[in-house]
């Protein structure tokens, strides 16, 4: 896989982590249940006139902009991902083509992991947020949010943090 950033000389990838896919399957669902009842709505007006053609318009505008932000949640899902190294975690988010945010933490710095999983749909699913606290001076989290198997993810970051600790 190629991956979005440059990777230190001697470190290596654990592991490559995206969001479930019932995060984006979800929203998508939604998005076309809403375009499917604007269609309903706009195929059973016979409005003719000044009217007609404002609701026409109207329509249109919720149609095209109900694919633009269906495309949206695809783009940000396929370029939304979580990089476990042996040295760092890695947090690529790239919202839109011209906006890239990327967020690194040593894993030598991460202090507690702790997994979160709320709900039925979730349990059901296995999918929740893996927290993790660094050990910064603002004690930030690094937060793996949607990921499947949450524990498992957890145990590939704590793995990981004891193999580079041992390594010092």
């Amino acid at each position: 896989m190629d991956l979005p950033i440059q990777l230190q000389s001697d470190e290596k990838v654990i592991q490559v982590i995206r969001r479930h896919p019932a995060s984006l399957w979800g929203r998508l669902a939604l998005i076309a249940l809403v375009l499917i009842v604007a269609l309903i709505i706009w195929s059973n007006l016979g409005s003719s006139g000044t009217l007609g053609t404002l609701l026409n318009i109207v329509f249109v505008l919720v149609i095209v902009g109900g694919l633009l932000i269906g495309f949206m949640v695809w783009y940000r899902y396929n370029n939304d991902l979580w990089v476990i190294t042996d040295q760092r975690l890695i947090d690529v988010t790239r919202s839109t083509p011209f906006n890239q945010q990327v967020t690194t933490a040593s894993l030598r710095n991460v202090q507690d992991i702790n997994i979160r999983v709320r709900g039925v749909f979730n349990t059901m699913l296995n999918f929740g947020d893996v927290l993790c606290q660094t050990a910064s001076a603002s004690g930030n989290t690094f937060a793996l949010i949607g990921v499947a198997n949450p524990q498992q993810v957890l145990d590939t970051i704590d793995n990981a943090r004891a193999k580079a600790r041992k390594e010092t």
